[in-house]
């Protein structure tokens, strides 16, 4: 077994562990969870002056920006697919420090950077798909265009635009498809979807 080996299988052991205690430290409330992506954490501001000049305009630029803020998402952050007996929301800055997320954090992550350039649109779809496994990203719309962006997937900024049906349809998360959305949310709204 390798030293890499031994230090995951000792994590995995001391998170099963305390999982209890790690799981009511992290609890959030409705409240705080659309507090996430709200889009006034500095660390976000920060990130969102790298690629806002000056004369930005949500009309005109949106899609521009949100293109490079998507590909800095992708790029920067590493989405890790790690199943853990352990609820935990990292915060921008933690994320930014840990250049790792998992699907939620990377989609609650990209939702607050596209609510702090303007689009009040946007909010987190957590989607149970075909294999019953739940998965996270983000949808909004913006002039005629339906827009899915998953920052987990190494997709193109474009791939999934367009009439909502149609992109809904086309989604897909290793090769799994979208059976039912389960929640959404960003820093105006909560909604859970009972079956």
């Amino acid at each position: 077994m390798s030293e890499v080996e031994k230090e995951v299988k000792l994590c995995r052991y001391l998170l099963g562990k305390y999982a209890e205690v790690i799981n009511e430290h992290e609890r959030r409330t409705i409240g705080e969870i659309k507090a996430l992506v709200d889009g006034t954490d500095l660390s976000i501001q920060s990130i969102i002056s790298d690629f806002k000049d000056p004369s930005y305009s949500f009309q005109e630029d949106y899609l521009i920006v949100l293109k490079k803020v998507f590909d800095y998402v992708q790029k920067e952050i590493e989405f890790v697919d790690v199943d853990l007996n352990v609820s935990y929301w990292f915060s921008p800055k933690e994320i930014i420090e840990a250049k790792v997320a998992d699907d939620e954090d990377l989609a609650i992550f990209l939702c607050a950077l596209m609510k702090a350039l303007g689009d009040s649109r946007a909010e987190v779809i957590i989607a149970e798909l075909d294999d019953l496994k739940t998965h996270a990203f983000v949808i909004t719309e913006f002039k005629e265009d339906f827009i899915l962006l998953d920052p987990a997937q190494k997709n193109l900024f474009e791939n999934y635009f367009g009439k909502k049906a149609e992109v809904l349809k086309n989604y897909s998360f290793k090769n799994q498809k979208i059976k039912r959305f389960l929640y959404r949310f960003n820093s105006e709204k909560y909604e859970q979807f009972l079956e």
